[in-house]
């Protein structure tokens, strides 16, 4: 056994790759999306998530604007978006879903943009925002989910997105 920094031991544990698209899919400027990898289901009854997302993200500033987000997991589909648009542009300047040319669709019970090339979108009413550290961890109620495609979900370990095999 030999000890290891804490944030590399982190590291180690497998995370869901996700977009969490946000705002009003009609509007260019209030619309957006970002790549996240620490997020989990938070409970069962009622079904909750919650991700953790840094407070100066554009994201952020529209999931409390709207008060509700769509979660979509990540495919081999929407590999080059998540890792070539949505988790390296601000959306402030750029519109991630014309640059990345992601299929987006209007959510059924939110507001939110959803991503028609994800595995899985999950919408989500906003119930809470809780300060976690350098990150505010966002806390969402799940009001409706759909099957968007048949692939598998990719997860985000070491720092890599990888097939679940």
């Amino acid at each position: 056994m030999s000890r290891v920094n804490p944030m590399e031991a982190l590291d180690y544990m497998p995370h869901p790759l996700i977009i969490v698209t946000a705002g009003d899919p009609d509007k260019p400027g209030r619309r957006g999306g970002m790549t996240a990898a620490w997020a989990c289901r938070a409970s069962w009854d009622p079904p909750l998530v919650a991700v953790a997302i840094a407070p100066e993200r554009f994201t952020l500033e529209l999931i409390r604007e709207k008060g509700e987000f769509v979660i979509n997991v990540v495919g081999p589909s929407l590999r080059d978006a998540a890792f070539g648009v949505f988790g390296s542009v601000s959306g402030r300047q750029v519109d991630k879903f014309e640059k990345s040319g992601a299929k987006m669709v209007k959510a059924k019970s939110v507001t939110a943009p959803a991503l028609a090339d994800a595995v899985v979108s999950i919408e989500c009413k906003l119930e809470k925002i809780v300060e976690a550290g350098d990150h505010m961890l966002v806390v969402g109620r799940v009001v409706d989910a759909y099957k968007m495609r048949e692939e598998e979900p990719l997860v985000f370990h070491l720092w890599r997105a990888r097939e679940l095999k």
